[in-house]
């Protein structure tokens, strides 16, 4: 029987009588074989793995494509906007000046409003002059009888050239001081030697911000002059609002009637939008929560 094989397939268990050599012959080839075979390694597709760097990198690239094309549209347009302001009739800027305060002045929610963000003016950017707002809001009393009359007033202060800017409250136009840039702006300490508050550390929201800007388009996009400090300070302040369950205040942009354009001004997601413009025409409100809070 030495050396017989019988197999059953599948059905049948295998008998095998084998010489001892001969199994110690075939043991030893194994063993080599395991010895000399390369462990099993997993390596991916190459075509898939190529392929999903190659969609990772081509959607990166249009998305810097996306944003170059954004940011060389906004480039032009600030040129293009700068020019129609430089090219603005002396009068004219006045009248408009004049006619944009008077709305948001005689505006219902403008009166309402007990705390609020503003923007001080500087010639030199040419924007919407807000000495008339400011003086109105800083000459009227604190108090009559019990009820509080003077709307607290919050105006920007810039701390760096990182997009750093804070809103402190102020109490009189003497507060104010004029920085490197010659643009008046509060100092960090008041008369009294105490810190002035900042309105991120308020313990009450505003209302309303009165905001500047270089283009607007009927949409609410806002373009600013690429300094990123308004978009960057807004998106703080909705994120503050949102987390101590506050209403989100009125972003309102003031503007010439050179400023407002007919064509869409570019953004990125970055970006914020205002609720509602005021040009010299009056209030053109955008956002539901303008049309809300500014219906007459």
């Amino acid at each position: 029987m030495a050396g017989r094989l019988v197999v059953a397939l599948m059905t049948q268990s295998c008998t095998l009588a084998t010489p001892p050599s001969a199994v110690a012959a075939i043991s030893l080839k194994l063993s080599r074989a395991a010895i000399l075979r390369p462990p099993p390694s997993y390596a991916p597709p190459p075509s898939l793995s190529t392929r999903t760097i190659t969609m990772n990198t081509n959607g990166q690239e249009q998305q810097q494509d996306n944003l170059d094309g954004i940011f060389k549209q906004k480039r032009i347009l600030r040129s293009k906007v700068r020019k129609a302001l430089k090219a603005m009739d002396p009068t004219l800027r006045s009248h408009e000046d004049n006619a944009i305060q008077s709305v948001v002045l005689e505006a219902p929610w403008f009166r309402s409003c007990q705390r609020l963000c503003a923007y001080i003016c500087c010639s030199a950017l040419r924007e919407v002059d807000t000495s008339n707002l400011l003086s109105a809001i800083l000459q009227s009393p604190l108090k009559e009888g019990d009820v509080q009359v003077r709307k607290k007033l919050y105006v920007p202060r810039v701390e760096d050239k990182n997009c750093h800017m804070r809103m402190l409250n102020i109490s009189c136009m003497d507060d104010l001081v004029a920085n490197s840039m010659n643009i008046l702006e509060p100092g960090p300490i008041d008369a009294d030697g105490n810190e002035r508050e900042d309105v991120l550390q308020a313990s009450d929201p505003v209302d309303l911000f009165l905001l500047p800007g270089l283009a607007f388009d009927r949409s609410g996009r806002r373009l600013g002059r690429g300094g990123g400090y308004y978009d960057t300070f807004l998106k703080n302040y909705q994120e503050l609002a949102k987390t101590r369950n506050w209403k989100q205040p009125l972003l309102v942009s003031l503007s010439y009637s050179v400023q407002i354009l007919d064509e869409g001004v570019p953004v990125t997601p970055h970006d914020i939008l205002v609720d509602a413009l005021v040009s010299p025409a009056g209030v053109i409100p955008i956002s539901p929560a303008a049309l809300d809070r500014m219906r007459p």
